[in-house]
């Protein structure tokens, strides 16, 4: 078993206000239009939740799973979880980090190609210089530069989602 020491960077209530901004933001964004929320499972879980409470016009929840190759970011498949219509509808695609841009880049041209008229970006890490491709964020909880980041839905190795807080993860191999 690994040797790992978390050392918390977010606090509970510091994700809770920021997740209250986000949903104010996107309340207005969308007042005429009510969005489907995408999470791209499953580090992103916690934020639909918190997000899907907060807001207040009306809201469709849905989720991706991307399949990656073991100990690589390799992307193996995409699977929407159920099918669902997006035509004319704007969507919130939510992602746990966004490191290189190229998943969520790929994600909102499909997307876009299934007639959504209008498509934000929300992160909870955003890790923009990491970025290999052009990608913007339109809204994120929190900026970092490198880490691994565990809690709030975010996990290695099957473990520390559950974490009300977020935690740098330490000695990794």
């Amino acid at each position: 078993m690994e040797n790992l020491r978390l050392e918390s960077r977010y606090a509970p209530e510091r994700i809770a206000d920021r997740v209250q901004e986000v949903a104010a933001l996107l309340d207005r964004d969308f007042s005429g239009n009510p969005p489907v929320l995408v999470s791209v499972l499953k580090g992103s879980s916690f934020l639909l939740a918190d997000l899907a409470r907060r807001m207040t016009i009306p809201l469709t929840c849905e989720y991706i799973a991307v399949s990656r190759q073991e100990g690589s970011d390799t992307i193996l498949q995409i699977d929407f979880a159920t099918a669902f219509p997006i035509a004319n509808r704007p969507v919130v695609l939510l992602k746990d980090v966004v490191h290189s841009g190229v998943l969520e880049n790929y994600l909102m041209t499909q997307l876009a190609a299934s007639g959504a008229p209008a498509i934000r970006l929300v992160s909870i890490i955003d890790k923009t210089p990491e970025r290999t491709t052009d990608c913007e964020v339109d809204h994120t909880l929190f900026n970092a530069e490198g880490g691994r980041f565990v809690g709030y839905g975010m996990e290695h190795g099957g473990r520390y989602a559950h974490l009300p807080y977020i935690a740098e993860i330490y000695g990794l191999t």
